[in-house]
């Protein structure tokens, strides 16, 4: 049995709708080549031909220090043109390097459902001294054809995406779990470096094999473990990021793999102070996972202020914890959440990043738009997981948006059957005449079997315009 990956290739599709479908059921996805196709990288770091555009990037990036991994194992470091020049080796892959530290972003412009980052895209991330992290995860990658990345999942359970500026990748992936199958005691990671060497493993495994096309975004949600061919030379750039929809799975993460530390280091627990037993377990979690629970409090905290100065304390005191939070919206928020439900379109970008929950928001915006279909406010007021006083702010902002004046002087419907017509006065056969409302009251003759179909196609439209009928 073949596992498919979903295509977005619909440009309108909202990122909410995204954010629901994929980011909080960490599921993967594929962004159609129209994500990038204004991106000022896809225009110049290509040649029309498909290949890197080695001129373009020698005469603008040539002179940096990048970082290249030979044979899998080791890295080392050159320039940009050396690594370009002696291009020619699938052994020597450009991975990791920090271009956007030295250059910025304005190459490409993120996706908003990429752009709700709190690790690279938040007013910090520009400092490395005040970055809880200690760097951006944003990364170029430039492969000859043939290089490759072994079997892994992204550092510290973070999500992460590629996009393909030019070239084309193959790539194999699996949903958390199935990776035990690739389990090897022997290897450094504890998995086998190719899974291609076990097909026959591939169907229980739930292997998701497919290629990514030029101008593509592959999302790799949390713990989807994976492995990455270039099919030809490729350039790409990446993120690894955490959000909402992932934050609880980092922590949990990061929690575990502090209690392992804590475990190895056990037996020589009575050789040192508690506060001396803590700074060494920290010691050796920071540069595994390049971060650790007390990093993610400190990241949270800059994130949504002081606020969360008590989560702080309770996730460096209890790591098995992570408390859910909520936001009361105010009406004017909510009235803003409720055009943008109505009519499909995006919310600003201040919108949610200024202290929002984005479960209740997504929620409430289900909400709006059903109620603002079916014209009524019954879905709130049925809604079970909502308590009196969401209810009731709810209601009153459907309430004021559904409010539609009355018309003078509506002309009713009026449908009568009769048997026989005005040009036929002793036929049997039933014809339906029906007073349109509009101007004049106009009236109009079908025979039974017109009028059957007439039906049919208003009931498909009434369905069409208001699903919930």
């Amino acid at each position: 049995m073949a596992y498919d990956i979903i295509r977005i290739d619909d440009k309108s599709t909202p990122w909410l709708e995204i954010l629901v479908k994929f980011g909080f059921k960490n599921q993967p996805f594929i962004l159609g080549e129209w994500s990038t196709a204004n991106w000022s990288a896809r225009k110049s770091w290509g040649c029309p031909d498909g290949m890197p555009n080695k001129v373009f990037l020698k005469q603008n990036y040539g002179h940096s220090v990048v970082p290249i991994l030979v044979n899998g194992t080791e890295y080392k470091s050159t320039t940009l043109s050396e690594f370009l020049d002696n291009m020619n080796d699938p052994e020597v892959y450009l991975k990791d390097w920090h271009f956007q530290n030295h250059y910025g972003t304005s190459m490409y412009v993120l996706h908003p459902f990429f752009s709700r980052d709190f690790v690279n895209c938040e007013k910090w991330t520009s400092d490395k001294n005040k970055n809880p992290f200690g760097d951006d995860y944003r990364f170029v990658y430039i492969g000859r054809a043939g290089s490759w990345t072994k079997f892994h999942a992204d550092v510290a359970t973070s999500h992460s995406w590629s996009a393909n500026i030019c070239g084309r990748k193959k790539w194999f992936m699996m949903p958390p779990g199935s990776e035990e199958f690739f389990r090897c005691v022997s290897s450094e990671s504890g998995f086998v470096d190719d899974i291609r060497d076990f097909s026959e493993l591939f169907e229980q495994a739930k292997v998701i094999t497919f290629i990514q096309e030029p101008g593509e975004i592959v999302f790799v949600p949390s713990n989807w473990y994976h492995q990455v061919h270039n099919l030809v030379d490729t350039i790409s750039i990446n993120h690894n990021w955490i959000n909402s929809t992932n934050l609880s799975l980092v922590h949990d993460f990061l929690a575990n793999r502090k209690l392992d530390v804590i475990q190895e280091l056990n037996d020589c627990f009575s050789s040192f102070h508690k506060e001396e037993f803590e700074e060494k377990v920290e010691e050796i979690l920071t540069p595994e996972v390049k971060n650790n629970p007390n990093t993610v409090a400190l990241f949270i905290a800059l994130r949504f202020g002081n606020a969360f100065l008590l989560l702080r304390v309770i996730l460096i005191s209890n790591p098995s914890v992570l408390v859910p939070f909520h936001f009361m919206l105010t009406h004017d928020q909510l009235s803003k959440l409720y055009d943008c439900a109505a009519t499909s379109k995006r919310l600003p970008n201040d919108f949610v990043d200024d202290q929002k929950d984005l479960k209740t928001v997504i929620r409430y915006g289900e909400l709006f738009k059903a109620c603002h279909s079916a014209n009524s406010s019954d879905y709130v007021q049925k809604a079970e997981d909502l308590n009196e006083e969401e209810k009731k702010q709810l209601i009153t902002v459907v309430t004021e948006k559904l409010s539609i004046p009355k018309q003078e002087n509506d002309i009713s419907w009026n449908v009568d059957i009769v048997i026989g017509n005005s040009h036929v006065a002793k036929s049997l056969r039933p014809v339906v005449n029906i007073q349109m409302p509009t101007i004049g009251g106009e009236t109009f003759e079908f025979d039974i079997d017109s009028f059957a179909q007439f039906r049919k196609q208003l009931a498909e439209a009434v369905l069409a315009v208001n699903p919930q009928e």
